[in-house]
């Protein structure tokens, strides 16, 4: 159950032979760059409770994944990994011209994000609640727990224009992965509901995700931040970060869950603001 991830190459001006899909980017503000990436199945929308916040500080651009909401899926010939998600993540940088940034993800966008990190231009990394250090018992129990949330929303899908109206109907699908799931808006709940069941790539990324093994993260030299809810179910896995990246920082946040920026959209905000604004200082759990 491993897979070698080969390093992302350094952020470069684009080629003609990238052959990287164009991804939906939702760009706001102005400042340093500040690249968000989201979980499986959901979609750069899981970012918007503090998109307009971290805009007034920074360059902020929020892309879909490729295969997830706006932005079309990989290559036939080039499975999901999060090290061909990276890829593509770095290639839509360079069509941008952005020659550093910062990158922040929750869940699989973590995993992504630290695989960013294998290539200098990536300047330091947030990573929300990383998935990818899991047992074999963990990695399968992932596997099965997220085709059933996907037959979930399946399920739930064309009620979705009812369910996102009421705090209630929110918390039917959300309650998985969010403390307070009736703190997301109404529109966001229902595209992240809809988005979730009709991902094209749900099923294969799930896949791969469950055979990922990360093996560069001991060379990873940029500061990294792990922010972790205190009601996330992952945080044994989650732990395990800790002990194989040189310069991690950690911090819980109080109440909130897997996906915790609609849970406590401020927290999130004050901490990526504080880290990042203190990167180069020397490394401490916190």
């Amino acid at each position: 159950m491993t897979a070698v991830l080969p390093a992302l190459a350094p952020i470069n001006p684009p080629t003609p032979t990238d052959g990287w899909p164009e991804l939906f980017l939702d760009r706001r503000g102005s400042g340093p760059a500040l690249v968000l990436l989201h979980g499986l199945g959901e979609s750069s929308v899981g970012w918007h409770p503090v998109m307009d916040r971290l805009a007034e500080h920074f360059d902020v651009l929020a892309f879909d994944l490729p295969g997830f909401g706006q932005s079309p899926a990989l290559p036939a010939d080039r499975q999901p990994t999060s090290a061909n998600l990276a890829a593509a993540v770095g290639a839509e940088l360079r069509r941008h011209g952005i020659a550093s940034a910062a990158v922040a993800g929750y869940s699989l966008g973590a995993r992504v994000a630290l695989q960013l990190a294998a290539s200098p231009s990536v300047s330091a990394v947030v990573a929300i609640g990383p998935d990818g250090l899991g047992t074999p018992w963990e990695r399968w129990q992932g596997y099965w727990y997220l085709s059933a949330a996907r037959m979930m929303a399946a399920g739930l899908a064309p009620l979705a224009p009812w369910l996102s109206q009421s705090p209630a109907g929110r918390a039917v699908f959300f309650t998985g992965n969010r403390s307070l799931p009736w703190q997301l808006g109404s529109a966001d709940a229902r595209e992240l509901l809809e988005g979730y069941a009709d991902s094209a790539s749900f099923d294969a990324t799930n896949r791969a995700g469950a055979l990922d093994v990360a093996r560069h993260l001991p060379s990873i030299r940029q500061p990294v931040l792990i922010l972790q809810g205190t009601n996330d179910p992952m945080t044994p896995q989650v732990l395990r970060y800790l002990g194989v990246l040189p310069n991690v920082r950690w911090r819980w946040l109080a109440g909130a869950h897997h996906v915790p920026i609609s849970d406590d959209p401020g927290a999130v905000v004050a901490a990526m603001r504080e880290f990042l604004a203190t990167a180069d200082a020397p490394s401490a759990a916190e």
